[in-house]
Parts: structure tokens; sequence; C-alpha cells
């Protein structure tokens, strides 16, 4: 979850997304059904229920088969385009959800996002795609969100990262 706050409280056509890995990923990695949900959510912190967390019907706007990547580099952007724009309203705080299934391939590759330690529980944590309930973190992933018209609009974990 990101806040209205650190969304800046303006509407945005959202039109790609990315994170930044660590420097402990592997360089290579096949993900299964991948895919990006967006939504929005009236919660200041999230339960340990997905489908409690929703305001709104979440939109997938970001799916593959098998994401592959490769050439993977530590400290720098990973960008991929969404399929449909997300308008993001303003107002709400913005819910995402990514999810794959298992193996990842090669067994052992793991492509690791760096992250930042939030107050709040904004990430939920589930095993499987399928589970209906996870577990709260504060552990909050570094992503990236831009807009169609190429302005950043990103988590405070990417605006803190940039110093």
């Amino acid at each position: 979850m990101v806040t209205a706050e650190d969304m800046g409280s303006t509407p945005v056509e959202i039109s790609s997304w990315g994170f930044m890995p660590s420097e402990y990923s592997q360089k290579t990695g096949s993900y299964y059904e991948f895919s990006l949900l967006m939504g929005h959510t009236d919660l200041d912190e999230l339960t340990t229920k997905f489908d409690v967390n929703w305001s709104s019907s979440p939109s997938e706007v970001f799916s593959e088969p098998q994401l592959e990547l490769a050439g993977v580099t530590g400290g720098e952007w990973v960008i991929f385009q969404l399929e449909e724009p997300f308008l993001y309203d303003g107002s709400s705080n913005l819910l995402y959800e990514l999810s794959w299934d298992g193996p990842v391939n090669p067994p052992d590759s793991r492509i690791y996002s760096m992250s930042w330690e939030d107050d709040i529980s904004s990430v939920l944590v589930a095993m499987s795609p399928d589970s209906a309930t996870g577990y709260l973190s504060t552990m909050v992933p570094n992503i990236l969100f831009l807009t169609a018209q190429d302005l950043e609009a990103q988590t405070f974990a990417g605006i803190k990262s940039s110093f």
C-alpha cells in the first residue's frame, strides 16, 4: 500500500512500474503466472485478509505467463510498461498486489527488491497466490510508479533511495 500523501494526493495515470533489486539478487530468474493488480483502499493499515483490503475492485494491469528477468543489476531500476494505464484517484491509498506462482526457475534464483522499514503495516505477504490471508509486515519493497507524462510518482522508499 502507498498512502495518498506519498502519492502526492493528486490524480495521475500510472503507465509503468518498477522495482530496484538488491545487490544480493541473482542475475536471472523466471517467475510463472506473474501478475500486478492495482486498486484503491480507504484503510490506513492493511488487514491480514487480502479481499478485505480493497475498497474498489482491483484491475490486473500487468501479467506475464512466464516473466523472464536477465542481466539484473543491484541498485538499478527494473521497469515494466503496464498493459493498461491505471488511473490513481488522488485521494485514496494506492493498493497493489504482486503475485507469481512457483517454482522459480532456476530453483535457487532469487531476485530481491531493496526495501525500507515503515511505521505501519502496509505490506501483506503470503506464500501462495491463492492464499486468502497472509502476515502483515512493515518491510516495504522499493517500488517505483511512473505516470503517462513520465513524471515520477513513487513511494517514500523510492524518494529516500534517490538521495
